[in-house]
């Protein structure tokens, strides 16, 4: 048995824009070593909006640490709001975004992928659909 484990004051580490959206973020995978699964927590300002994406492999894990969050999840697109406290399992070819239209201040989500696979997501929709 090992007793390794690793642990982060998510409010101390760095917020990093994606790449992809921009949207700030601490990306706990490189934080913390995890090898198993993708973590990361994401901070959406007012205006601050993720990809409309798919997976290819992972399965996605969202959990609304502040809020209330707002989140488009399957292919009609439609928008629903997130209480704060909340959990959302989406399988890799559902298609998902989190979001922030509103004006009440930030919104925090928790994000783990599993399996560990870089660079998984693609565009909610085939251009040749």
């Amino acid at each position: 048995m090992s007793d390794d484990y690793s642990m982060l004051a998510v409010e101390e580490a760095e917020r990093k824009p994606s790449s992809v959206s921009g949207t700030p973020h601490v990306d706990l995978v490189s934080e913390l070593g995890c090898e198993e699964m993708r973590p990361k927590v994401w901070f959406l300002s007012p205006g601050d909006e993720m990809s409309f994406h798919r997976q290819t492999e992972q399965e996605e894990f969202y959990y609304v640490l502040e809020g209330p969050g707002r989140m488009k999840v399957g292919a009609d697109g439609e928008t629903s709001d997130v209480a704060e406290g909340t959990a959302v399992r989406v399988p890799p070819e559902t298609p998902r975004q989190i979001l922030n239209d509103t004006d009440d201040g930030e919104h925090v989500w928790l994000v783990v992928g599993a399996p560990p696979t870089e660079d998984d997501g693609r565009p909610a929709f085939d251009d040749d659909a």
